[in-house]
């Protein structure tokens, strides 16, 4: 179904290839349920750029964290394949000046969805894989013990079930046509709504519960790629010192929700934390519940306008309050 998307990406970027010093793009993993990121330098790598609902990497952090990347020939730009998700990274990128919009060669990719591996398996389970792909409303997957079908909408990541932004907002290229969003903007917070219907002793029940299994090993912060100070991060610096290493729930909670308040206004909700988290804790429903205040309150949205400055990133003395 997506090899004709494949086909037509690898010969767009192969016409891009001469003025760029890379593609930053997605190749197949160790097994057909993953794939993993790839860095295209030449046409004789071209075959092994791919794109499928299994190209789940947000690969924008690479323009801001990755030095191989950054200390290129500057008078080349650097190729990037995108989702509309990985698109509102970029433009949050650009609007705080980690990345020049002149820099980079957008290869921006409609998406229908992302499959989440661990959810097929908990359906599966799944041994020797042999091959997966998507067919328009499901997803068949063939091991060692035969055919499997599953309905697309069962293994989907959670960031997919609410998606509103399914094509890249913005692109130099768009490669195939453009989807309809599964939900309007105002509709994409049902999660967190209901959150919100319960009460304060059960929201924090369920925080501490969730928290609780955090392993704190940073990997939410390491995969976010609006979380761009972490030399400096408040989680491992001792001048000041905010937090001991500890593994409390307590010592958790303040991670996380620090965490969470230096990406106000201005997470994309990409779901990046929540992929990366080994524990499958939805830490992205406290970004969720941030987004949609700010929304609420600023009519702001992240990621969408390159020329619009987040509002927690301005100060205006005339201010009289909400």
């Amino acid at each position: 179904m997506f090899e004709n998307a494949t086909k037509q990406l690898r010969e767009t970027v192969e016409a891009a290839l001469p003025e760029l010093n890379t593609v930053v793009g997605w190749r197949a993993g160790y097994d057909p349920l993953h794939m993993t990121p790839v860095f295209i330098k030449n046409a004789g790598d071209l075959s092994k750029l791919e794109w499928s609902p299994f190209c789940v990497q947000n690969l924008s952090g690479y323009l801001v964290k990755d030095p191989a990347v950054r200390a290129q020939d500057p008078s080349k730009k650097i190729g990037i394949c995108v989702k509309g998700c990985d698109s509102r990274s970029l433009v949050a990128l650009i609007q705080e000046k980690f990345i020049e919009r002149n820099q980079i060669h957008v290869f921006g990719i409609p998406c229908r969805g992302t499959v989440d591996w661990r959810r097929v398996m908990k359906l599966g389970p799944l041994t020797g894989i042999q091959s997966a792909r998507v067919e328009e409303s499901r997803l068949v997957v063939e091991d060692a013990n035969g055919g499997h079908t599953f309905a697309l909408e069962d293994v989907l990541a959670r960031k997919c079930l609410r998606c509103a932004h399914p094509n890249p907002v913005i692109h130099d290229v768009l490669i195939g046509e453009p989807v309809t969003p599964r939900v309007a903007v105002e509709n994409s917070y049902g999660e967190v709504e209901r959150m919100e219907e319960q009460s304060l002793e059960d929201r924090l029940g369920f925080w501490k519960k969730e928290l609780d299994k955090c392993l704190r090993c940073y990997a939410c912060r390491n995969a976010c790629p609006l979380c761009v100070c972490q030399d400096r991060c408040i989680a491992e610096t001792r001048e000041p010192r905010w937090l001991t290493q500890r593994v409390g729930t307590s010592e958790k909670f303040l991670f996380h929700f620090i965490h969470a308040l230096h990406l106000a206004g201005r997470c994309t909700e990409c779901g990046e934390c929540e992929r990366a988290c080994p524990m499958e804790i939805p830490v992205t429903l406290i970004k969720e519940k941030l987004n949609k205040i700010t929304l609420e309150l600023m009519s702001y949205e992240a990621g969408m306008d390159p020329e619009a400055v987040p509002p927690l990133l301005t100060f205006n003395p005339g201010e009289t309050g909400l």
